[in-house]
């Protein structure tokens, strides 16, 4: 678990000498990013024939840099590590094989990436645990739309700090480094580019600046994003820390919930009586009906009942009164919704054997065996283990499970199977 920093301010500025050498450090690393941001990110949009290996190595400097910034509060944190393990693996799928990439899984990967991190980011600013899976959903509200603009403050301060009288001696200081650093590269950088065509190319494709408008705008996206992400950081290692949280009152009344799941579990005991005769047992279809058909429209939409009903799960797990009648009726859910997804599975496996795979039921098998493993976490969660954090642990299976479909190469495996499917 991330430590509670010692860094809790009041929501007032500081005075331009309470700045710390940390805060201050912040700015050129803040710049770096916002560089990077629109090199890699916003330039590449509209340059590069195949942007993603750029997107890529933008996520995967963004996490070094964090990483390497607050060491001391992450060296210890498991979970965050493990998300940053799993987000960098994302990253350095894109550059896997660009050629046979799975062109929707790159898009979905695009949005997946910062989204996660920005989970990451509130897990180690505000140091939650496993079990404060809805205070991590509102941090992750609050990343987005608020902390890069509550610190815009301490933004102007720390810059402010530096060229106040009593700190010239730290401003000529980071000019000086700034300015050697500067030399040094534009000797350094042609040589690189003369030792290497291709780093020459992308070099060239990054730094090209043609056109004095759009250098222009580049400039408004450097200086805007530099404020944005400088705000941003400083909340996660400087700010007040808030956790924020959800009471896990028991507000469902008895009678409600026993309505509610009793017509639930006998709506979808018919269903399963249904798939025990027709599905399971092989029973004569009606006429006119072979299996391919009757599959053909029913695995996606029994596993989309499944994820509902692990939803509901939860919902009368969290806020609902627990003793014997509605933990049976739970129980029956979980079984009820096991059954209904095996259902979907033998239906989608009659389906892919009739027409062969593609992308769509290649993610529909991966999220079947997904939901398989959340409702045996669930099982373990209401007989087994009470204090199991169960949103975190499936939030986080889901982020590893994800990760292992893009290193399966989906394009290649489609490509394999359906080869061997035809050739039988």
């Amino acid at each position: 678990m991330a430590e509670n920093h010692q860094n809790e301010i009041a929501p007032v500025p500081k005075l331009l000498g309470q700045y710390s050498i940390k805060e201050k450090l912040l700015l050129p690393i803040s710049l770096l990013i916002a560089i990077l941001f629109d090199r890699l990110m916003v330039f590449s949009l509209y340059s590069a024939s195949s942007p993603w290996n750029f997107f890529g190595a933008f996520w995967l400097c963004c996490i070094v840099i964090f990483y390497a910034f607050y060491w001391s509060r992450l060296k210890k944190d498991k979970v965050a590590w493990f998300v940053a393990i799993c987000t960098a693996a994302l990253s350095i799928w894109f550059f896997t094989s660009p050629e046979r990439q799975n062109w929707q899984y790159s898009f979905i990967t695009f949005l997946v990436i910062p989204n996660v991190l920005m989970a990451h980011t509130q897990w180690v600013a505000g140091g939650y645990t496993l079990k404060n899976s809805d205070g991590i959903a509102a941090a992750w509200f609050m990343g987005w739309f608020v902390k890069p603009f509550s610190g815009l403050f301490a933004l102007f301060g720390t810059i402010g700090s530096l060229l106040s009288a009593g700190n010239k001696s730290t401003a000529k200081r980071v000019l000086a480094g700034v300015g050697i650093a500067a030399l040094l590269l534009l000797i350094v950088i042609p040589l690189l580019m003369g030792a290497d065509q291709v780093f020459n190319y992308y070099l060239r494709q990054l730094f090209s600046f043609n056109n004095p408008l759009l250098t222009f705008f580049h400039i408004i996206v450097v200086i805007t994003s530099f404020g944005l992400i400088y705000s941003f950081l400083w909340n996660v290692g400087f700010g007040k820390v808030e956790q924020y949280s959800i009471k896990s009152t028991k507000t469902i009344d008895d009678i409600i919930s026993a309505i509610v799941l009793g017509s639930v579990i006998l709506v979808y005991a018919l269903f399963c009586i249904i798939q025990f005769t027709y599905l399971f047992a092989g029973v004569g279809l009606p006429a006119g009906m072979t299996y391919s058909e009757y599959a053909r429209e029913g695995f996606a939409q029994t596993v989309i009942v499944c994820a509902i009903n692990l939803l509901i799960f939860g919902i009368f797990l969290r806020f609902g009164k627990q003793h014997r009648l509605s933990m049976a009726m739970l129980c029956g859910l979980l079984v009820t919704t096991g059954i209904m997804l095996f259902s979907g599975a033998v239906r989608l496996n009659l389906y892919v054997g009739a027409y062969g795979m593609t992308w769509l039921r290649l993610l529909s098998a991966w999220f079947i065996i997904y939901l398989a493993v959340v409702i045996i976490l669930c099982v373990i969660r209401l007989l087994l283990k009470r204090q199991l954090p169960i949103i975190a642990l499936c939030a986080l299976f889901l982020l590893a499970w994800y990760v292992a479909l893009g290193y399966l190469n989906p394009d290649g495996f489609i490509d394999w199977y359906n080869y061997d499917f035809f050739v039988r």
